[in-house]
């Protein structure tokens, strides 16, 4: 097979010195964009190497529509390197035999513990402190904070992030209550966990976690409603996705103190520079950083390189969103002009 080309389109994978020789090692040619640049965007010699080719390698900030794939005439898979892929029109890609993969619960333990960090944070009113000693009030605003130990954590959601932090709660002896459309009968009786409706998830918890999928169903799932079911006294934490929640009604709940605090590591718009949310002392605030380790970074970028490599060789990556995109004899032929959007879908 003649070698195919791939355009790398992010900020961060030239980084990471074990992904960049997985594909130099490929023998197909690569170009790196070496920014988050939406493709109607490139420069001119970004948009001829998008033009040519058979693979995009990305992350998950830039929106990929119908539009933005007529730009690579010749694209067979854009392969993710986050566990999301909401930022691609999935319809789109399928109607046009664009394969997508992305690499879910690649750096559950990361994200798992860096929820847990927001956790401490927030309850134990840690940054709290750490804003009043600099100003010379030493313990003046940290008197007293809940008790995590013996206090029940509410998770919703149940993939790999969500169970790799319940046995991180469990070991600060919390209890847990999980809401998920998919219950696990096994994990929970090695974790000891109840499964639970959301209503009485968010009536119950002190601290509630949110960690679903985002999908047209799940979609601004916690709202006005569901914020007012929760304890004055609770706390939310999200580092799913910003869109899960009606960020307004969370500003609203936290000004009129329905909620005790809240930690944020995602938000409905990215990147965010201006917010009500600033003006919350109880509010802790993170540039969705929950998987950004060296380790978490280099598998993602690794398995996505990966998913790029084995679709471009013609099979199918386990990680694809939309096998029905496939058609492997088109795979195996890649410098073949594409057919008309639709041609391909199955």
């Amino acid at each position: 097979m003649d070698p195919s080309h791939i355009v790398v389109v992010s900020d961060s994978f030239q980084s990471l010195p074990e992904a960049v020789a997985a594909l130099a090692q490929s023998g197909h040619k690569v170009t790196y964009v070496p920014a988050l640049t939406p493709w109607a965007h490139l420069e001119p010699v970004h948009r001829r190497a998008l033009a040519e080719a058979q693979a995009v390698v990305m992350g998950r900030v830039l929106g990929i529509d119908a539009a933005a794939l007529t730009l690579a005439p010749k694209l067979r898979i854009v392969a993710l390197h986050t566990s999301g892929c909401d930022n691609v029109d999935i319809d789109a890609a399928s109607r046009r035999g664009v394969l997508v993969t992305n690499v879910k619960g690649v750096n559950a333990e990361q994200c798992a513990e860096f929820a847990m960090g927001l956790v401490l944070c927030v309850v134990r009113k840690i940054l709290i402190g750490d804003h009043a000693i600099r100003a010379g009030e030493w313990a003046g605003r940290t008197q007293s904070s809940m008790d995590l130990y013996g206090a029940t954590m509410g998770v919703i959601g149940l993939g790999q992030i969500a169970k790799a932090f319940v046995s991180r709660a469990r070991a600060f002896g919390m209890s847990v209550l999980v809401h998920t459309r998919t219950e696990d009968p096994e994990f929970a009786r090695q974790y000891g966990i109840e499964y639970a409706a959301l209503d009485a998830v968010l009536e119950r918890a002190d601290v509630v976690g949110l960690f679903a999928s985002l999908d047209r169903s799940s979609r601004r799932m916690i709202g006005a409603r569901e914020l007012q079911l929760m304890k004055p006294s609770a706390y939310f934490i999200n580092i799913a996705r910003g869109e899960l929640i009606d960020e307004p009604a969370l500003v609203e709940a936290l000004r009129a103190g329905k909620i005790a605090g809240a930690g944020l590591d995602v938000f409905d718009d990215e990147p965010v520079t201006q917010s009500p949310l600033f003006a919350f002392e109880n509010v802790v605030l993170t540039p969705h950083q929950a998987g950004l380790t060296h380790g978490g970074k280099t598998g993602a970028a690794l398995r996505a390189a990966r998913n790029a490599l084995q679709a471009l060789n013609g099979s199918i990556p386990r990680d694809a969103v939309n096998p029905v995109a496939w058609d492997l004899s088109e795979v195996t032929a890649p410098h073949d002009p594409p057919g008309k959007p639709g041609d391909r879908a199955s």
